[in-house]
């Protein structure tokens, strides 16, 4: 109950005082219209209980007060109520039954006919109180339903803004975890080689160190590159810098820091989308980085690239002593996984029986070229 439904009661008393005069119980007909302006201060709560108040109180007042028809300002703001806080079906049905007391108190209070001209502007006037209230109660709804999807368009604005930011907190990781994670593992190893060979193969340590620079000032360069696509809003993935015609150096870099790798390819005339060529460079990078860090005495390492119609394959196998990581563990394991999954492919991950390990995914051609 608020201060304004308080003002409407004292208004609707204070409508009903010139009457009270006519009547001959001045005392009775006043504490009637105190009850009957007071059951206004209900009508949020129970409609249909203050209509049916308001319609007892003003039949008694209508006999007291010799009046043909029982409407006051009290019913018609019952009325209102009941329009805009109940359905439509209800507000039909009160209006039909204030409509049929009304006419058959009128018959009891008054001699005169019941479809006098006055009574038929109140018939009016409580056709026009429900049906106000059914369109408040409508536009109320239409409001409230326009500030729901606008409220629910919002959080899915905030929520997609939230999951486009984890994404591309992901990415960037993956991204400087494939670049920075090779390219330390190849200086880690390059500058091992290259300190033990350098006093008696001069030419060999100076070859090592040459590939050091090389690989430091690729991995600068592909950093540089990957945080400037960023800060221009372009997604790495839709113009990337590597792709299958890097695997050959890849591979060199490799043998340079002592993997015996073999690579074998079997493509098709059909162009392979970049996508899938940078995803290709990617989980062949990572699975000789990996292999230089965790396996031990490996003596043969095969890369092989295989395009069909409609997907391509790529397989990297090495036979070294056991892994140290396991199936689906590992940093690098997951970021090749997800980098698959992106594109719709699938990655799978073995331990072989006797040792080494096995990399193998299959990625589509032909989502990836949509």
């Amino acid at each position: 109950m608020s201060l304004a439904d308080v003002i409407l009661s004292a208004g609707v008393f204070a409508v009903f005082i010139p009457y009270i005069h006519t009547s001959d119980n001045l005392h009775l007909t006043l504490s009637l219209g105190a009850a009957n302006a007071g059951l206004l201060l209900a009508k949020k709560r129970f409609p249909l209980i203050t209509l049916a108040g308001c319609l007892l109180l003003t039949w008694i007042l209508s006999v007291l007060l010799r009046r043909s028809y029982p409407v006051t300002p009290a019913t018609f703001i019952a009325l209102y109520a009941v329009g805009r806080y109940c359905s439509r079906s209800v507000a039909l049905a009160a209006a039909v039954v204030t409509i049929l007391i009304g006419f058959a108190v009128a018959q009891v209070a008054a001699s005169i006919p019941s479809y006098t001209l006055h009574n038929v502007v109140n018939l009016g006037w409580v056709v026009f109180a429900i049906l106000a209230g059914a369109w408040v109660r409508t536009q109320k709804t239409y409001v409230r339903d326009v500030e729901e999807r606008a409220e629910r368009a919002e959080r899915g604005r905030e929520e997609e803004a939230r999951r486009r930011v984890a994404e591309e907190r992901v990415r960037i990781a993956r991204e400087l975890h494939d670049i920075v994670g090779h390219a330390l593992m190849s200086i880690n190893v390059l500058s091992s080689v290259s300190s033990r060979i350098i006093e008696r193969d001069t030419r060999a340590g100076r070859d090592a160190l040459r590939t050091i620079s090389e690989v430091s000032n690729s991995a600068l360069r592909e950093i540089r590159s990957t945080l400037s696509l960023l800060r221009e809003g372009t997604e790495p993935l839709k113009s990337p810098e590597r792709g299958l015609d890097d695997l050959e150096a890849l591979i060199d870099q490799s043998r340079l820091s002592g993997l015996p790798v073999t690579l074998k390819e079997s493509m098709t005339d059909r162009g392979i989308p970049a996508i899938i060529g940078f995803t290709v460079y990617r989980i062949v990078q990572e699975s000789l980085t990996n292999i230089t860090r965790h396996a031990k005495d490996v003596t043969r390492v095969i890369v092989a690239v295989i395009c069909a119609n409609d997907h391509l394959d790529v397989t990297v196998v090495n036979d070294g002593a056991p892994a140290s990581i396991v199936e689906g563990g590992g940093i690098g394991i997951q970021g090749m996984r997800e980098r698959v999954t992106a594109i719709g492919g699938r990655l799978d991950t073995t331990a072989l029986p006797g040792g080494g390990f096995r990399v193998h995914a299959r990625l589509p051609l032909k989502e990836a070229s949509r």
